[in-house]
């Protein structure tokens, strides 16, 4: 059975997928739901069978699943007789496209970023869309809502996940895989949106260019509205400018992690100048990433020791 094309649009947070989300949506024919979240952490281990019940009592405990706003009866109908977990992921994504009256369905959640390979198994008819932003802006942008500690820090979170999206979307091969620079859709939308739509089988519809009437909707059905406070404005490039965002020591730091692939992604060096303060406190956020990285592998492993530890007399 041939199916159409399944958008997944992932990328770094802060990188613009919400708005992405709420022009795409604005397309007559396809409907973006709220972030899922359940599409990899819900797949059943490779070799074990789909349990629907399982699925079903997953979606009911999830807080981001609820703001899907689905009737779970409705649910439940709609994954009852599918034939194994992608089928009754497709279930529910059509179940949403339904109610909004559109015929085809994608998915918008950035941290997907990571799982590229494992989405493609899942879904032969999978595309991913990877929108990737400057990310000096990002690190602004993860200053600005609490989401790091330091600009070295959000620089680390960007580049790992763009390096990992771009690796994980170029081994798919041709047609399987799209690059959307957040500095061009907001430049220029129409030649952005035109090249999203070629890419997921989608004939371009110019109700995308004012995602506006949507923008109230698609903020409301995320888990921080406030952080989208801008959506329902017009489309512009000058939400954010790194260079005034951050200092030239936050610049410095973040070029000193990620200069490398900003280089590669084409994007401008900033010319800041990082001093032995800087080179120190990358050094240092870079142990305890490293740190972190060790205690997360070795969590398994401490844990299996402590089931196999005798228990001690009484």
């Amino acid at each position: 059975m041939s199916r159409p094309p399944f958008p997944f649009f992932v990328g770094c947070g802060r990188s613009g997928t919400t708005l992405v989300r709420a022009l795409v949506d604005a397309h007559p024919d396809m409907a973006i739901p709220p972030e899922s979240h359940f599409v990899v952490a819900e797949a059943p281990p490779r070799g074990e069978p789909f349990d629907a019940a399982a699925l079903l009592d997953a979606l009911a405990a999830s807080d981001r699943f609820a703001l899907w706003g689905l009737d779970p009866g409705d649910v439940a109908a709609a994954v009852a007789g599918t034939a194994g977990y992608p089928d009754a992921v497709r279930a529910v994504f059509a179940l949403w496209a339904e109610r909004a009256g559109k015929p085809r369905y994608g998915d918008k959640t950035p941290g997907y970023v990571v799982h590229v390979p494992a989405i493609a198994r899942l879904f032969p008819e999978a595309v991913f869309v990877h929108v990737i932003r400057d990310g000096r802006d990002v690190a602004a942008s993860f200053l600005d809502v609490g989401w790091a500690a330091s600009a070295e820090e959000a620089a680390r979170h960007w580049a790992l996940r763009v390096r990992r999206g771009r690796r994980g979307g170029r081994a798919l091969g041709p047609g399987r895989y799209h690059e959307l620079r957040y500095e061009d859709l907001v430049a220029d939308p129409e030649p952005a949106l035109r090249g999203v739509c070629d890419a997921v089988g989608l004939a371009f519809d110019p109700a995308m260019l004012d995602h506006r009437a949507r923008a109230d909707e698609v903020a409301r059905t995320t888990s921080h509205p406030g952080y989208h406070r801008h959506l329902a404005e017009p489309v512009r490039p000058d939400l954010r400018d790194w260079r005034s965002d951050l200092t030239p020591s936050q610049q410095a730091r973040v070029e000193l992690v990620a200069g490398s692939l900003l280089a590669e992604l084409g994007y401008p060096p900033s010319g800041a100048r990082p001093g032995t303060g800087d080179r120190a406190a990358v050094a240092a956020q870079w142990l305890r990433w490293q740190l972190h990285r060790t205690n997360k592998a070795l969590a398994p492993v401490r844990t299996s020791l402590a089931a196999r530890r005798p228990a001690r007399p009484s």
